[in-house]
């Protein structure tokens, strides 16, 4: 019994239950966050070290063995995606202490931020599709009041569309888990593996990858990114840090993990669907980003052609595809939750989005200046910054 596999989880739930009394008391919500958020990330290191020292780990909840029961299961790959989710959220939740406001503090801010991260660790934990489809909405009614907090018109407006879009694509995931299991008879994700390989994957199966691709690909921005440049633009600076790095990248990993393990048999099929996707994506995000002169609304379709970038190393099939998608992944999640961050300083030190009236910033804040620079060179793969791909 590892029981450290489900303490990412369980630190945050309690966190957020602990804050819902604290209503009023905001500095000391603040203080327990940041305890919070400090203790997981240094159990997001021990759990990385042990999965290096011992392989992969695996805690089967309540005793109960899989494929009946619930089971958590800790690669290298979750651990290291639960250890940069902990260094941005962290680090998320630290500039929200100086930019969020009191209203919102008092309004459960920090409470729903903790329920979030119990979805994105959850989902990245997870050895059962159905618990994943669980997380995720964890994640997703988080994420309903996190950008209607505040009550703007704007807001208001994107979140009707933002829960419409999840509503639909949570309806289609929970009609995708079923067939699935009538076609299949399980929905761990190591049984589901042995048992596609031995049917062979073709026919109804490949109906029901493309059905988890459309849901995966709604969630993560991969294409059907209509939704996400309004919807991201709505609520404030930390808040859209928050989603950039880390909801789209839930759908990310779901689409990585669940088309190298369970829908491996047939690559011809949906790794093909996958590169045209992740291709439009790109383009449509670059263009889109050229496109428009407000600041959010650039960032956020730079958060949309990441996606189609991590997604085509994905459709290669490769090993090294498969490895530079995971490391730009990991290097992405950093880069966007520094990058909205830096937004939103240059913001509110210009007094405006708009990207035409924010000439000379750099003789005025010239660290916030040459940080967004170097940031920027960094996300457009520039050597020698992270981004730029290396053997």
């Amino acid at each position: 019994m590892n029981n450290l596999l489900v303490m990412p989880v369980l630190i945050p739930l309690c966190t957020a239950v602990i804050l819902m009394f604290l209503k009023e008391k905001v500095l000391l919500q603040r203080r327990i966050s940041a305890f919070s958020g400090i203790l997981n990330l240094v159990l997001a290191c021990v759990l990385v070290t042990r999965i290096h020292e011992e392989g992969i780990q695996t805690l089967q909840m309540g005793g109960w063995t899989p494929p009946y029961g619930i089971v958590f299961v800790g690669d290298m790959f979750a651990a290291l995606l639960v250890l940069t989710a902990s260094v941005v959220s962290l680090g998320i939740l630290l500039y929200s202490f100086t930019s969020i406001g009191a209203e919102r503090e008092k309004f459960f801010y920090y409470t729903f931020f903790h329920f979030l991260l119990v979805g994105v660790y959850g989902s990245f934990l997870t050895g059962d599709i159905f618990n994943l489809f669980v997380f995720f909405e964890v994640m997703l009614i988080s994420s309903y009041a996190l950008i209607s907090l505040g009550g703007t018109r704007l807001q208001l407006r994107e979140t009707s569309k933002y829960l419409l879009i999840n509503i639909v694509s949570s309806t289609l995931f929970v009609a995708a888990v079923a067939y699935l299991y009538a076609a299949v008879g399980t929905l761990n994700m190591a049984h589901l593996s042995q048992r596609i390989h031995e049917a062979g994957q073709g026919g109804v199966l490949n109906v029901i990858a493309v059905l988890f691709l459309t849901v995966f690909a709604l969630k993560a921005g991969l294409f059907l990114f209509f939704w996400l440049p309004g919807s991201y633009s709505a609520p404030p600076a930390a808040v859209r840090a928050l989603f950039g790095a880390l909801l789209t990248k839930v759908g990310l990993y779901a689409i990585i993990r669940t088309f190298t393990l369970i829908f491996a048999e047939d690559p011809d099929v949906t790794n093909g669907w996958i590169a045209w996707m992740a291709a439009a994506t790109m383009i449509l995000g670059a263009l889109g980003a050229v496109a428009y002169n407000d600041i959010p609304r650039i960032l956020n379709y730079n958060v949309i052609v990441s996606v189609g970038f991590v997604a085509f190393g994905l459709s290669a099939g490769t090993p090294d595809a498969l490895d530079g998608a995971v490391f730009y992944l990991l290097h992405d999640m950093l880069g966007k939750a520094l990058m909205f961050i830096l937004g939103g300083l240059l913001i509110a030190a210009a007094g405006t989005d708009r990207l035409e009236r924010m000439g000379g910033l750099i003789q005025r804040y010239p660290l916030l200046g040459w940080s967004f620079f170097a940031l920027a060179l960094a996300l457009a793969g520039i050597p020698p910054f992270s981004g730029f791909p290396r053997q």
